[in-house]
């Protein structure tokens, strides 16, 4: 085998080593701010003859049950959620006359549709027949004496989001977190869930309490096309909460790693009134990550696309390990079946025929078809004449 054949393969393996790269880059997190404003408790009357104390609380730096502004100031601040769960102030802005990223408009998802039917004696209507009845569906406002003081953004089938392999299933209840995300240690996020999608069938009522489950989620890589995962244990359960703000915060501890980097795990939320022996958390739970904290990264585009092809966790590493081993096994082969051969290899054929073609006889030009026609004049010479004495 010659020598330069042997050059270009291991030039070629070194090039292909460089992007089989699994490794992420490392970025140093970014330093937490601290307050040391206190929040203060105050009064107010509920329900016209109802005296109460609030005291606010501070979650992630959102601040629950603060006291309303004298004035309603449509400019006010509110928090949204990221796709993670985590909070993002937005602070409304007036341009041109219009409130811009104002506070949102939940329409009707959260008032009472109801129907009545009126005759005609009941409206006496100058524009209806005697025998006619008119239908009309009212909506009565949902009672926002606590509702109120969430500042976090609700959620409303509006803001579902499609997951799956084929992102062809909507995410209900759930708005936040997005599948697929990355929840870090010591960091919280918010489990947001529209409230009105626990209805009892039966009674038409809405649960009035929930709890949310963090269970661990095993793949088979084989199986997960057809989303058939095993789920070896629920480590976090919640206390029954109300079912009025569809909110829980969550904040990742490093003992849910079990001394490991990444863990796949499913958020889902009980109703009341389903046993615990007939909830599945798969049903309408929604899969994410927990990640430790001390390496912090944003995920690229290639992993965002490796999770969205269902390629995680050790799987893609598998994968990335073996792509260079198929190639090496593949060029040593190569290496040997070329040095075996190299004595047997004659390409004086190849090579005669190539510069047979370059080295064609055109032949005459007069019997080429081109020029066969063309009149040849004998040559003369061009008339000369002599200088005069003006000339010089």
């Amino acid at each position: 085998m010659r020598f330069y054949d042997t050059i270009f393969i291991f030039s070629f393996l070194a090039s292909l080593y460089q992007h089989v790269d699994a490794a992420r880059q490392v970025v140093r997190p970014k330093q937490k701010m601290t307050t040391s404003e206190k929040v203060q408790p105050w009064r107010r009357t509920i329900y016209e003859t109802i005296p109460e104390i609030v005291t606010p609380t501070v979650i992630a730096g959102v601040t629950f049950s603060a006291k309303p502004e004298a004035t309603p100031n449509p400019l006010r601040p509110w928090v949204s959620l990221q796709h993670d769960g985590r909070p993002k102030t937005i602070k409304p802005e007036i341009k041109k006359g219009l409130t811009v990223k104002g506070r949102p408009d939940y329409s009707t998802y959260f008032k009472t549709a109801t129907h009545r039917t009126y005759s005609y004696d009941e409206l006496k209507a100058h524009n209806m027949d005697p025998n006619e009845e008119f239908e009309e569906t009212e909506y009565i406002e949902e009672d926002d004496t606590y509702v109120s003081l969430n500042p976090i953004i609700r959620c409303t089938p509006d803001r579902y989001f499609n997951k799956g392999l084929a992102k062809d299933i909507h995410s209900e209840p759930f708005c936040t977190p997005y599948e697929n995300s990355r929840w870090k240690v010591e960091n919280t996020y918010f489990v947001t869930w529209y409230t009105r999608f626990f209805e009892d069938e039966n009674s038409g009522k809405v649960t009035d309490q929930v709890r949310v489950h963090l269970s661990y989620v095993k793949e088979n890589p084989v199986e997960k096309g057809n989303y058939k995962r095993d789920i070896p244990a629920t480590f976090f359960s919640s206390e029954w909460i109300d079912n009025v703000n569809g909110l829980f915060a969550v904040e990742v501890r490093e003992e849910w790693l079990q001394k490991k980097y990444e863990r796949r795990i499913v958020v889902s939320v009980q109703p009341k009134n389903i046993p615990d022996e007939e909830f599945d958390p798969l049903h309408n739970g929604v899969l994410l990550y927990i990640t430790a904290g001390s390496k912090v990264f944003k995920p690229t585009k290639e992993q965002l696309a490796l999770d969205d092809a269902g390629i995680t966790n050790d799987q893609w590493y598998y994968v990335a390990l073996s792509i260079p081993t198929v190639v090496v096994v593949f060029f040593v082969f190569m290496y040997f079946f070329l040095y075996v051969n190299g004595k047997n290899r004659d390409f004086t054929d190849v090579t005669r025929k190539a510069l047979n073609k370059k080295r064609r006889v055109l032949g005459k030009f007069s019997e080429m078809k081109k020029f066969k026609n063309m009149k040849n004049h004998k040559y003369t010479e061009l008339p000369s004449y002599k200088k005069t004495s003006k000339q010089n």
